[in-house]
């Protein structure tokens, strides 16, 4: 998964995303720009793997590591923003 985000000071006010897998790595991944627009980067920091699992109405124990990899691609999005 890959992520953008437009930021406008310490806010995002868009995110996409780019991700090719199963359809609950593209919904983790959907879900997670859906949720991102509006936050401020620190609540965006704070933003974990079982939130978006549960979001989703949760996953199967085999699909977790589609919300962690939502999770990654977040903070990797966020890197060097402190």
């Amino acid at each position: 998964m890959k992520l953008w985000l437009k930021l406008d000071g310490d806010r995002i006010v868009d995110a996409k995303f780019k991700a090719q897998g199963c359809s609950a790595a593209i919904a983790t991944s959907s879900y997670a720009t859906e949720m991102l627009i509006g936050m401020t980067l620190d609540q965006a920091r704070a933003v974990t793997k079982e939130e978006i699992a549960r979001a989703l109405g949760g996953l199967p124990p085999s699909k977790m590591h589609c919300s962690v990899l939502a999770c990654d691609a977040i903070r990797m999005a966020l890197g060097g923003r402190t």
